[in-house]
């Protein structure tokens, strides 16, 4: 379930990101769609909202630029996901499987580009009055709103083990399980003594015996 989930995302932000290409050349004016959203097209040559863009990376004679450095880490981040999924996803609360579906299908749809066009095509610019957001894409909301869900099921779990925790730690009381209290429960009470009534009976009993 959460694989075909991360199958429909990255269906959907590589279809989103075509139809910006075909719709809208690079650096045109942006169109509105109301709520503070725009709908451009730019080019990203970094990670997530444009973050390392300018990243290169010097191994000897060759040079690796952010792009493809992203494409691999993209790569191992959408593989590693992927197999746990796979091998312990039954095991997972419902809202852990949605968050590493969405981060699977954020990693994936950015490799694709990188891969494909050395380049991610963003498309989703909100900005208000004095407030402006980086341009996105789906792939980077996707990363975004999975790691808020691993970050929200894991103070679930947090809360559910301490709760847990306490309830078995909890002391019971001494006597709880027992239905009877045993007089050695309690050392320092007196001995108890026979009722009066029961010595006359055992006398009188014992002189009718000697009479006969």
């Amino acid at each position: 379930m959460a694989l075909l989930l991360a199958a429909l995302l990255v269906a959907a932000d590589q279809i989103s990101k075509a139809w910006v290409v075909a719709a809208l050349p690079e650096g045109s004016r942006e169109v509105s769609i109301g709520l503070g959203f725009h709908i451009v097209h730019i080019r990203n040559n970094g990670a997530a909202f444009g973050m390392l863009r300018n990243l290169h990376l010097q191994l000897g004679p060759l040079t690796i630029d952010g792009t493809f450095l992203l494409g691999i880490l993209s790569a191992v981040v959408a593989l590693v996901i992927a197999v746990y999924l796979l091998r312990s996803g039954r095991h997972l609360s419902i809202v852990t499987r949605v968050a590493l579906a969405l981060v699977l299908a954020g990693a994936t749809g950015n490799m694709i580009d990188r891969f494909r066009l050395h380049y991610v095509v963003d498309f989703i610019h909100f900005h208000v009055r004095g407030f402006d957001f980086a341009v996105f894409n789906v792939a980077d909301a996707s990363i975004v709103v999975g790691a808020g869900l691993l970050l929200l099921a894991s103070v679930l779990a947090s809360g559910v083990g301490e709760t847990t925790t306490s309830r078995r730690r909890a002391p019971s009381h001494p006597h709880s399980d027992r239905s009877v209290v045993a007089v050695t429960d309690f050392p320092d009470l007196p001995p108890l003594r026979p009722d009066r009534r029961e010595d006359a009976a055992g006398g009188t009993g014992a002189e009718s015996a000697r009479g006969d």
